[in-house]
């Protein structure tokens, strides 16, 4: 992390086994956890391709929905149930673009515990870059 120019905080070892089984060095871990400190640059690609205009209003809603809720995983993951019911998507046409633009790839653990280790601040701030 110090080669990263990172400053880890009470989230570290919260991060680490959440992302412990995605990695397969201590290198590759750092750099995952680095996404939750530092700043995250989507693959014009990846936006492209999964924040479409289809999405973009459930990504809003979304947003808003994360504004006012209880900042924790189980009220996060009902939040987005709420947000996938009532726009009627699917998880994962909601979780990808989700992901792309709160950590800057499609793939990650669970979307719930994603946002809530990222903090609502800054995964409000990454969604509002929409």
């Amino acid at each position: 992390m110090a080669k990263l120019g990172l400053v880890a905080d009470d989230r570290l070892i919260e991060l680490c086994g959440l992302l412990k089984d995605r990695c397969d060095t201590l290198v590759a871990l750092a750099q995952w956890v680095a996404l939750f400190y530092g700043d995250v640059y989507p693959i014009a690609e990846d936006i492209t391709k999964h924040v479409t205009e289809e999405v973009k209003p459930a990504v809003q809603a979304l947003i808003t929905a994360l504004a006012s809720c209880e900042w924790s995983v189980v009220t996060i993951a009902s939040t987005i149930k709420e947000v996938l019911a009532a726009t009627g998507l699917k998880m994962p046409a909601l979780a990808m673009p989700v992901r792309v633009l709160v950590m800057g790839t499609p793939q990650t653990p669970s979307l719930d515990k994603v946002l809530y280790l990222c903090g609502r601040e800054k995964a409000l701030e990454r969604l509002a870059a929409l």
